[in-house]
């Protein structure tokens, strides 16, 4: 694996040449940050190979949520280590790795605790100098981030503290103190696709080609190194879903009353044509908008999932159709204009068992979105992890602006209007 010279500082950290201890003795914090497809996290990894072997050496690998280590992030760990051709000095276990050549401990763990009471393993914290939080964008908690961080104080081994993400929003403490402080104890290291262009499939670059073409702003959030600001004129603020965020394992403890699949068509369907059009324009048509809402019993609202997309009629319908099942849902509500009459018929074709139900849209969508934008500002919306394609066009999408059509917003909007109201659905 070849990485960007881009990583080359983070490697330096490794090093027991004098002149690189001295060039980074200040750094105890490395970010590493960009949109998709940019290798941070194989970066990561490779550096927590090499780092294994050095004396006195201990690593605490974390996410904010860590069910089962030995599943996902222990795996991607040991490939590394083949291809470096030194799997045979390692023992890999559930929870941890062992380099039995250096005696070297990788513990893995969510960095959320498991009550109220808790606040990370300390055991697992003894005697390690390294931490590193992956997908660090989801921890929203400084101040359990921060515990742990104290935790990370050993004598004899350089202390270091590794958060790898894509970024998020402005006001995520991870940009306000370790990025734009411009702090002489951070290392930032920004990382785009274009860095490991090499490794990138011919399909996805093409995908990130028309995202750029179509939507400038979503391509440098998503797949570039911007971090999300507020777009004033926008019916949703960063400030009214990030502070409700909660994670599938706190969705999973609550009593949910109901799920909701919400399903905004686009006008075009990619048929063979429309394909053939695309390959001569470089565009893309509108995408469908699928998100998936429940209400518990308490009357709070969640935004499971987002699965918006771009496909045929068909395609389209099995993907609503996997989520219906997926999440247990209830029903489907579907936007019947602009041509949503065939989606009843292409879904019963596919499968009957599903509850579709279609309404038609008299009011417009500020107008219809409104009433849901007050239930955000009241704290009453959380959003299961990130959902970065939704969020960003919430708070970038501008009402009457002549911006393209807010499909994941409609379907949103469409799922928790359903779920607010007992109001009369039209069943297809």
């Amino acid at each position: 694996m070849i990485l960007s010279n881009k990583f080359e500082p983070f490697f330096e950290l490794l090093s027991d040449e004098p002149a690189m201890i001295e060039k980074h003795k200040e750094i105890r914090y490395v970010v590493l940050y960009g949109g998709r497809g940019g290798a941070k996290s194989t970066a990561v990894n490779t550096w927590v190979n090499p780092a294994t072997y050095k004396k006195n050496w201990g690593i605490y690998f974390t996410r904010w949520t860590m069910k089962s280590a030995e599943k996902s992030i222990i795996p991607e760990y040991e490939k590394i280590c083949g291809m470096l051709g030194n799997s045979g000095d390692f023992s890999f276990k559930r929870t941890q790795v062992v380099n039995n050549v250096s005696g070297c401990v990788i513990d893995y763990a969510g960095l959320k605790p498991q009550s109220n009471q808790s606040s990370g393993d300390s055991k697992s914290l003894a005697k390690k100098n390294v931490f590193i939080v992956e997908e660090a964008e989801d921890v929203h908690s400084f101040e359990l981030f921060d515990k742990a961080d104290n935790s990370i104080r050993t004598t004899d081994a350089k202390n270091l503290v590794i958060l790898c993400l894509n970024q998020g929003s402005v006001h995520h403490w991870i940009y306000k103190q370790l990025i734009k402080e411009k702090r002489d104890d951070v290392m930032v290291i920004s990382i785009t696709y274009k860095d490991n262009l090499r490794y990138l499939d011919e399909g996805f670059l093409k995908k990130i080609k028309r995202v750029k073409e179509r939507d400038l702003r979503r391509y440098n959030h998503i797949y570039g190194t911007t971090w999300k600001t507020d777009t004033d004129g926008a019916l949703w603020r960063d400030g009214d879903v990030t502070p409700y965020r909660i994670t599938k394992q706190e969705y999973d403890d609550l009593d949910i009353s109901e799920i909701v699949v919400g399903f905004d068509p686009s006008v075009t369907d990619v048929d063979k044509a429309a394909k053939e059009r695309m390959a001569q324009t470089g565009n893309d048509p509108d995408e469908d908008g699928i998100v998936v809402a429940a209400r518990c019993s308490a009357g709070r609202f969640y935004i499971l999932a987002d699965y918006s997309m771009r496909g045929t009629r068909t395609q389209v319908a099995k993907k609503v159709i996997d989520a219906y099942h997926q999440w247990q849902a209830n029903s489907i509500v579907v936007e019947k204009n602009n041509g949503g009459d065939w989606i009843p018929t292409v879904i019963r074709g596919i499968d009957k068992s599903v509850y579709v139900k279609t309404v038609h849209a008299s009011r417009g969508k500020k107008t219809r979105a409104e009433p849901i934008v007050v239930k955000y500002q009241d704290g009453e919306v959380s959003h299961i992890g990130y959902k970065s394609e939704l969020e960003l066009e919430m708070t970038s999408w501008i009402p009457d602006a002549g911006m393209p059509s807010p499909n994941r917003i409609d379907a949103m909007v469409w799922a928790i209007t359903k779920l607010i109201k007992k109001r009369k659905w039209n069943v297809g």
